[in-house]
């Protein structure tokens, strides 16, 4: 059985993560002259979109997932100088913010047809870092099964008074 068939969706692509998401935001110009919020085709952010687009394409799903989805992302630097050689993985705590790497694999998945929408995300864990098999970047997305705020005994934390 797939993984998919079980709800799932796991992959790894050798990519480094991608440039601030933010940053490639523009005001631009249709071309009847409106103006709107966007993306230049050029920015360095649209050349990673491109090229993640088409190393995710072979793990693309028969269906998008919808419904409650639980989602790990995992982006991968190479290991720092000081670092080479060594078999570590170090938590990256300098730019690009995680918020900002997220969205545009978001927006990929979605332009994919990986997701019905980003919006069925309901638990979501970023981790970035330096890695020894860096740089990568790594997507596990499964439909959320569980109430995360469930005790063993079955009552809900949330309904404490």
């Amino acid at each position: 059985m797939s993984l998919e068939q079980h709800g799932m969706i796991n992959f790894r692509c050798s990519i480094l993560p991608p440039p601030t998401h933010q940053a490639a935001l523009r005001v631009l110009k249709n071309k009847s002259g409106k103006m709107f919020i966007g993306k230049q085709s050029n920015s360095k952010a649209s050349q990673w979109m491109k090229a993640f687009k088409l190393l995710i394409r072979q793990h693309k799903p028969n269906k998008p997932m919808d419904g409650p989805l639980r989602m790990s992302i995992n982006f991968a630097y190479p290991l720092l100088k000081e670092h080479e050689g060594k078999h570590e993985v170090i938590a990256k705590i300098t730019r690009p913010d995680c918020d900002n790497l997220v969205k545009s694999v978001l927006d990929c998945l979605v332009d994919e047809g990986f997701l019905v929408d980003d919006s069925r995300i309901v638990h979501l864990n970023v981790y970035k870092c330096h890695h020894y098999y860096g740089p990568f970047v790594d997507v596990i997305a499964t439909t959320e099964v569980e109430n995360p705020w469930k005790r063993p005994d079955g009552t809900d934390a949330l309904l404490d008074d």
